[in-house]
């Protein structure tokens, strides 16, 4: 065979590897991009308020229930009604936020105190800058683990009641 012949094969070769081995890099990296897991989104919260502690609930009367409420156009008023806290909780906080689709609202006691006692308490607080959009959402008060889980649609008319079983 011509040694010219050769060479150019050979450089010819040599430069479709590079071309394949680059576009498999590159499919490769697009692809990972497109399935990774978003980041946290903190949400903003505009208001945020609670009532207690309500000592004189009698057993018959404490039912939780999230009241959601849609106020103008995007901003949602939650209300988390009978929550059960340490009756001396220190400074409560509600914080929203965004991950892997889901929307987290967590009532959290910032510097619970050490007190023997439980008493019922209302939280409320407005979150800013919504979608119109379905929202998979979970409900934190005092503890890991939700307290309600559900879904709802967004919009400036929407207006539900989410009861929570005390089990």
């Amino acid at each position: 065979m011509n040694p010219k012949i050769k060479k150019t094969m050979e450089t010819t070769i040599l430069k479709i590897s590079a071309i394949v081995l680059l576009s498999s890099l590159m499919w490769a990296g697009c692809k990972k991009e497109s399935i990774q897991k978003s980041e946290d989104k903190t949400l903003n919260i505009t208001y945020q308020n609670y009532l207690g502690c309500k000592q004189d609930l009698k057993s018959t009367s404490n039912e939780q229930y999230i009241k959601l409420e849609a106020l103008g156009t995007n901003q949602l008023h939650v209300q988390f009604i009978n929550v059960e806290l340490n009756c001396c909780p220190g400074k409560l906080n509600s914080i929203a936020y965004m991950t892997n689709e889901k929307m987290k609202i967590v009532f959290q006691e910032e510097k619970p105190a050490q007190c023997n006692c439980m008493c019922y308490y209302d939280l409320e607080c407005i979150i800013d800058s919504l979608e119109n959009r379905e929202y998979f959402v979970e409900v934190y008060a005092h503890g890991e683990k939700p307290k309600a889980k559900f879904s709802f649609y967004y919009s400036e008319h929407f207006n539900k009641i989410i009861n929570i079983s005390n089990n």
